[in-house]
This record gives C-alpha cells, sequence and structure tokens, in this order.
C-alpha cells in the first residue's frame, strides 16, 4: 500500500538522520497537542446526572411523579467534537424516544425497544465543533424516561455542555418540564430557541433564601469554618483597599500570604500589589443556627476591583468549600484546583452560590491530559527520547502530564462519587480491565524515576493493588477479561507494570507474576506451526483464533523485552522467557515484508504495513541485541531486520512533516480474518507515535553499542 508519494517520505528529506527524524516526530506530536490545563464547569446535582458505566440517566418518572400518560420531556445538550469523526451510542428506553442530533432525526425507538428490555443503538457523524444533541420521550403507562450514553464509554465519553445561552459554559444537559406534545415547540428548540418553557437544573433559588451565601450553601445549622476563594487582576502596581465586615472570625490571605485577621465588625486595610493576577482566600467561621454577616469590598484608584471566581458557566464573585473544623487545609492546598478536601461532613471540593451547584473537572483536549493507554505508551515513548537527546522541553512536558493525571486522582473518585461518571480519568476510575491500567499505570512509573511524588505513587498501589487482587483470573491464574475471553495485548497491559512496581516495592512476587503471565500466555496463544502468537481466545469455546494480529504480536515482543531488562539471569523464570522471546523473534522474522514493514495480519502481505507493529518489532530486536540474548546468527540477521524496517518506516509511513501513517486503530476480537483485513489505520494515532519514537531511540542505542567494541 502506498501512502505517499515517495518525495514526501521522511527518508526523502532526511534520508539516514534518524535524531532528525525522531525530533520530527516528537515535535509534531507536542506541537499538536500542547500543554492545556483542565476546564472548570458549573454543574448541578440536580441534573441529569450519570451512573457509573456512563449512562446519562433521564429518569423523569421519579422527577415528575405528577407527569399525565402522553406528557412529554424534552432533554438538549451540546457535544464538543475536535475533529468530523464517526460515533456511536447507545440507548435504553422505558417509553418512545427520539433522537435528534444538527436537527436530523437519527434515532427513533421501536416497540421492541422499550421497557428497559434491551439496547438500541445509533451511529451518526459528528460534525468538528458543537453537535446539538434534543431528544424527545413520552410518558406511558409503564414509566418514563430513558438512559443515553456513548457506545465505548470509558473510551470515548461524552461530556455535554447546556445548550441555553444564558447557561453558556455549564456542564450537562438539560431538560423541560413535562409538556403536551407541540410540533411547533420541537421545530423551535431544534432551531436553539429555549424560550417559553421551564427548563431544568433550576439556576436560581425558587424561594426565599438566607441573605448569606454561606448558610444559603451549607445550611443554617452548619458550623466549623467556611473558605471562600476568588481572583482579580491588576493593570499595574497599586495600593488595594481592603474593607468589609463579619460577626465571626475571618482571615484574609492575598496569593497565599495572610493580609488581615479580624475577630467581628467592620474592618479595613490598605495593600500594596504588584500588578497582574492575585488570588484571594477568605477563612469565615459559622455558628450554628447564626449568620456569619460576612461582606466584602475591594477597592484601588476609589474604584471597585472586579472579583471572578474563573469558572465557566459562573459569573459570581465567590467560589465556598468547607464545613472545616479544626483541621482547617493548608492554605496552598486550598489554592489549589487539583485537591479535594476532608471536612466535617466528608470529602469536598469547591461549590458555587446557585442551587445544588458543584464545580467540577473536565479533560477537554482531543489527548492532552487524558489517562489512556495509548498516551501512556506514547508519552514512554517521549520520555525515553526526551533522556536520549536531554531535551528538557520534552521531558517536562511528558513528567507535567504525569503529575497532573496523578494530581487530580482524589478528586475523580469525588467526582464519580457525586456525579457518576468523573470528567477526569474517566478510564482509570472504570478500572474493570488491564487496559484502564496497565499502560499508563507503567508510564507513571517510569517518569517517577525523574521525578517522584507521593500522588503517583499512591495510584500505583491502587494499580498494584487491581492487579493482584480483583483483576479476573482463570484458575491458573493467568490474566482474562470480563467477557470470558483472553487477548495477547494484556501482556502489555500488565508486565511492564509489574516491573516497575517490583522495582519500587522491592516485593519479587510482582516480577514472579510477570513472568507467571508471560509463560502463561504462551501455552495459551503459541501458534508453534508460526512462532506467531494468535490474537484471541474465547474461553466459552477454548479456541484461539489462529490470527497472528500485527499489533497483538508486537505488544507480546514489547512486554517480553521490558520483562527482560528487569529479570535476573539467576531468576528461576529466566530461561523460559529468555526462549519465548527467541521463538517469537524467528517467526516475526519469517514474515517481514521486502519492505522492511510488517503487515496487518503478520502472515498475509495483502494487508497493508503496519506502523506500530513494526516499531515494537524494532524495540524489541534491538534490546534483544544490547542484552546479549539474540546471538550468533540470529543476531546477524536482527540486526539487518532493524535496519530495513527502521528505513521502511521512513520511507512507508513516516513523512517529512513528522506525520505518521499506518497505524491499525482499537482493535476488538474476531475469529473472522475478514474482520482484521477490514481494520482500517489511522492518521497520527497515539497507537504508534511513541512507540515510533521508542523505536528510533532504540535504533540509535542499538547502533551506539554495536560501535563500541567492548561491548560487540
Amino acid at each position: 500500500m502506498k501512502y505517499f508519494n515517495q518525495e514526501d517520505s521522511a527518508y526523502a528529506v532526511y534520508g539516514d538522520r534518524d535524531r532528525e527524524v525522531i525530533a520530527l516526530l516528537a515535535n509534531r506530536f507536542i506541537g499538536e497537542n500542547p500543554q492545556v490545563p483542565y476546564q472548570y464547569r458549573l454543574d448541578f446535582t440536580s441534573g441529569i446526572l450519570c451512573d457509573t458505566k456512563g449512562w446519562y440517566l433521564f429518569d423523569f418518572e421519579r422527577r415528575f411523579p405528577q407527569a399525565q400518560i402522553g406528557d412529554i420531556c424534552y432533554g438538549a445538550g451540546d457535544l464538543y467534537s475536535h475533529e468530523q469523526t464517526p460515533s456511536r451510542f447507545e440507548v435504553r428506553c422505558q417509553g418512545p424516544v427520539i433522537c435528534y442530533v444538527n436537527g436530523e432525526e437519527v434515532f427513533h425507538s421501536q416497540p421492541g425497544d422499550e421497557s428497559f428490555k434491551t439496547s438500541a443503538f445509533f451511529s451518526i457523524t459528528l460534525l468538528a465543533g458543537i453537535n446539538r444533541f434534543v431528544l424527545v420521550t413520552e410518558k406511558t403507562e409503564i414509566g418514563f424516561g430513558f438512559t443515553l450514553r456513548n457506545a465505548k464509554p470509558q473510551w470515548e465519553p461524552p461530556h455535554f455542555l447546556s445548550p441555553i445561552p444564558e447557561r453558556n459554559g455549564q456542564a450537562g444537559f438539560v431538560y423541560s418540564e413535562p409538556v403536551k406534545w407541540d410540533s411547533e415547540c420541537l421545530k423551535s428548540i431544534l432551531s436553539g430557541c429555549y424560550d417559553g418553557m421551564t427548563w431544568f437544573p433550576r439556576v436560581k433559588y425558587d424561594k426565599a433564601q438566607s441573605c448569606c451565601p454561606i448558610t444559603r450553601i451549607f445550611g443554617s445549622s452548619s458550623e466549623g469554618t467556611a473558605v471562600l476563594k476568588s481572583g482579580f487582576f491588576l493593570d499595574e502596581a497599586k495600593t488595594i483597599h481592603v474593607a468589609g465586615r463579619s460577626d465571626t472570625k475571618v482571615r484574609l490571605f492575598i496569593d497565599g500570604n495572610l493580609s488581615g485577621e479580624w475577630q467581628n465588625g467592620a474592618w479595613e486595610s490598605e495593600i500594596m500589589l504588584q500588578g497582574g493576577t492575585h488570588s484571594l482566600l477568605i477563612l469565615c467561621q459559622k455558628h450554628t443556627g447564626e449568620e456569619s454577616g460576612f461582606d466584602f469590598r475591594l477597592e484601588a484608584d476609589g474604584k471597585a476591583v472586579s472579583l471572578s471566581a474563573g469558572i465557566k458557566g459562573y459569573e459570581g464573585q465567590w467560589l465556598y468549600a468547607g464545613m472545616f473544623g479544626k483541621d482547617i487545609p493548608p492554605v496552598s492546598d486550598l489554592l489549589s484546583m487539583e485537591k479535594v478536601y476532608e471536612g466535617i461532613n466528608g470529602t469536598c471540593f469547591w461549590k458555587a452560590d446557585q442551587p445544588d451547584s458543584f464545580v467540577r473537572m473536565f479533560a477537554e483536549e482531543e489527548l492532552y491530559g487524558k489517562w489512556t493507554y495509548p498516551c501512556g505508551v506514547t508519552l514512554y515513548g517521549l520520555l525515553t527520547a526526551s533522556r536520549y537527546f536531554n531535551r528538557a522541553d520534552w521531558q517536562e512536558y511528558v513528567l507535567e502530564y504525569a503529575r497532573m493525571t496523578a494530581a487530580v486522582y482524589d478528586y475523580s473518585v469525588y467526582d464519580k462519587s457525586v456525579f457518576g461518571y468523573p470528567g477526569v480519568n474517566t478510564q482509570l476510575c472504570w478500572l474493570s480491565e488491564l487496559d484502564d491500567c496497565g499502560s499508563f499505570g507503567s508510564f507513571l512509573l517510569e517518569a517517577y524515576k525523574d521525578r517522584p511524588a507521593k500522588e503517583a505513587k499512591k495510584l500505583a498501589d491502587v494499580i498494584a493493588d487491581f492487579m493482584r487482587n480483583r483483576q479476573r483470573r482463570e484458575k491458573d491464574m493467568v490474566f482474562s477479561r470480563n467477557n470470558n475471553t483472553m487477548w495477547i495485548d494484556d501482556m502489555y497491559m500488565s508486565i511492564p507494570f509489574l516491573c516497575r512496581y517490583y522495582k519500587l516495592s522491592d516485593n519479587h512476587a510482582y516480577l514472579d507474576d510477570a513472568c507467571r503471565q508471560a509463560k502463561l500466555f504462551k501455552q495459551y496463544f503459541f501458534m508453534n506451526d508460526k512462532n506467531l502468537m494468535s490474537h484471541i481466545i474465547d474461553l466459552t469455546y477454548g479456541k484461539m483464533n489462529r490470527i497472528p494480529w500485527s499489533r497483538g504480536n508486537g505488544w507480546v515482543v514489547l512486554a517480553l523485552s521490558e520483562l527482560l531488562l528487569t529479570l535476573p539471569e539467576e531468576h528461576p523464570d529466566y530461561d523460559a522467557v529468555t526462549s519465548f522471546f527467541l521463538e517469537m523473534t524467528e517467526g516475526i522474522l519469517q514474515v517481514q515484508d521486502k519492505t522492511g514493514m510488517w503487515h496487518q495480519i503478520l502472515d498475509d502481505p495483502s494487508t497493508y504495513e503496519e506502523a506500530s507493529s513494526t516499531s515494537m518489532f524494532i524495540c524489541a530486536f534491538s534490546r534483544g541485541i544490547r542484552l546479549g540474548i539474540i546471538t550468533e546468527d540470529l543476531r546477524i540477521r536482527c540486526m539487518a531486520s532493524i535496519t530495513r524496517a527502521w528505513t521502511g518506516m521512513k520511507k512507508t509511513v513516516i513523512n517529512r512533516k513528522g506525520d505518521l501513517y499506518g497505524v491499525c486503530r482499537g482493535s476488538d476480537c474476531s475469529y473472522s480474518r475478514s474482520y482484521y483485513r477490514q481494520l482500517g489505520w489511522r492518521f497520527n494515532d497515539p497507537h504508534g507515535i511513541g512507540i515510533a519514537v521508542l523505536a528510533g531511540v532504540e535504533k540509535l542505542l542499538l547502533d551506539e553499542f554495536l560501535q563500541n567494541p567492548a561491548t560487540c
């Protein structure tokens, strides 16, 4: 298959200047996926919540018990997509349901879909930018409502936004009160007009409330310390005038420094500040049944300074956290938006002065900041390259990614407990299979070597406990999946993490488990007539599919090479692991194409040349030679194979701009070869980019190794 004209290849421009090709790949990825912070939006617990499996629960029977038979409710939400892309959704209907996307009907339930008997599916093409969903459901004798989710909720979590202009930036669906069917009303909603109807969740208090926001948010009976947070901007250095009053003790912090402390009554002070952005924290006591009487003013040059909470969908000035007893979190933690806090009533985060409102955190970039196994392997490749090239900018990019995902783990668990499905670390919080944690967890431990962090260590302990005590295994202790299948992919999703956690914990049980998995996976999947691995086994039938999917075999040898980087020669399983690695090496060499690439199905040269597997084979062979495992005639053959493969990558799948072609999209499993033949490739897919970078670095390391007579 020809992906582009030869003149556009990286080889045509750079030839054998491999360092520049590797930098080209890394810089393109980082440039297209820049460091972006998580986004903070207002959401409401009185809105449409999710369950832990990603189902949006349009439970109108509970919300509107007074609704009449034949009444309908509308739900509406905007879904942003970074690019035009196919997407599949799953619906479970209690009564009739119609779904419109961008004004077009895309789903209309059938009688057999209703009563929550089964799931129905619909596929759409999401447009780049905002996609407007409108859903209509009718109350019948058996109920009122439906559930909706993406068909791959842990991979493609759809975080909807309010479509109503006055609620711009707020998270979640809006939904209507029960109304009678009116075609003109539907047309109006589809056109983006939401006037003339009552929409929920409510964003204003619907009855008289206390004049004190602390009482409104935490209740009259609450007692302790509430924390208020805001920020402001000064265009130049100025003296600011701070004034206020309170009936209780107040402490004021500006930019983390204690700037005033008052017992009660009116107070004021003046403070000199530099131009720029500044933070405000106020710690205010409240007693049961009493108001705090809190009021605050900030002025400069005789004019009020505008305060902002900095939350999308919220125009208020202050955020609120609490209530706290004697153990008030450190000011540094309170200034962070990544921390959750232990209050009097349990774990808490920031709230707003609107009914049932919470601040939520979302990972909204296409890749950056997301916890997925493809990102884990991509970041591993970039981290390795940053060390080899001594590129502090690449290293900082990767280590900050690792830091932020680990830092918000406690928040993501809290978010899941409140809203059912978290806006960050979605796949990690799903945590039901190895690919939810193993690849990224392994990268996290690799990054830990460069920048240790207690959050990363804590998270590694969570993953280790999952693998050891909760991940499904068969009687012989081999890892298997919850749908009663086994995949060779899971060698990479487990073994590298187990090796790194063994080094971290010095617990040999994890290294022994890594060896056990390697040996058992060989027993289940190895095809002796091909010296290759079958992709999957359905344990219901006890048969492998006998299809040597390329990336699956890549995962195998890459995982084995990771194990051999750790495994001491005196370990009782060393010979078995090295023998497995060498047998796989022989099988892989036999099916290399004359272009240097390997094919999507390894023993089917009619399938396309696949980039991620070719990269993994380069990595594994290079390591095998450097470790002294691949020797004599096999070493000569592997050296030639590596050279052909890397040249093939530069000529066939890497273009002059650093784009990567020919990376197989994420796979399901099948017993049909036709499934793997039609399983297409994706442009610049993260399954392949970091591995291609890693392959280039491993090739350079091998070249250096071979040029040193002392090591040859």
